[in-house]
């Protein structure tokens, strides 16, 4: 019976030898697989990066010439109202109010500008049609609105297209209407200035286009 046992327990020991080293392998393992984890996180981290890429197609030199700068302040107003099949909806009129300022630049473009001699000391400065230059520092206030109780039936103001009617051609050309006199005016008091600091004895013939 003792030997019996005692080859019993002879037996055992490979068993415990076994059961030892896949007890340290599964912990290696659990081991390497974090440093593993750990070494791939560091590996795989994650970045964000924006990018604006542009290339001067084109360079062109203009010679525009400011004559007169104007401070322009208004209320701009969109008006709307739902239809059905055609047909107005009764109490369902909008409105939207946006106040804007801005300086508008009007000038010409002094390339097209010419000066002839017509006598000994007399010259015709031939100046082109007044363009508008551009805006300077706009503002335009967050839009206001106002419904009637059907009001959402009416189709909403787009913003852009208010403000860009504000800033048309349109309304540029309207700008030069209304103050031709002064820059003709101002175009002849620049272009004397500047003859008349090379030879203040000339004698200077204006001519407008248009």
């Amino acid at each position: 019976m003792l030997i019996k046992l005692l080859k019993a327990r002879v037996l055992l020991w490979p068993v415990l030898l076994i059961i030892v080293l896949v007890v340290a392998g599964t912990g290696a393992a659990f081991a390497f697989g974090g440093l593993n984890a750990l070494a791939l996180s560091s590996l795989f981290t994650s970045s964000a990066n924006e990018r604006d890429s542009q290339v001067i197609q084109a360079v062109t030199r203009v010679q525009e010439v400011a004559l007169l700068s104007l401070h322009i302040e208004g209320v701009s107003r969109n008006e709307s109202s739902g239809e059905i099949f055609g047909v107005a909806v009764p109490a369902s009129e909008k409105t939207t109010l946006i106040q804007y300022k801005f300086d508008a630049k009007l000038g010409i473009d002094g390339s097209q500008v010419t000066i002839e001699p017509t006598g000994p000391e007399s010259f015709r400065v031939t100046v082109p049609q007044f363009i508008g230059i551009g805006f300077d520092d706009p503002v335009f206030e967050d839009p206001l609105e106002s419904s009637n109780a059907l009001g959402w039936l009416a189709t909403p103001a787009v913003q852009t297209r208010m403000v860009n009617n504000i800033l048309s051609d349109e309304n540029k050309q309207k700008y030069i209407s209304q103050n031709e006199a002064a820059l003709k005016e101002q175009a002849r008091v620049f272009y004397s200035g500047l003859i008349a600091s090379v030879d203040p004895e000339i004698t200077i013939d204006f001519a407008f286009a248009g």
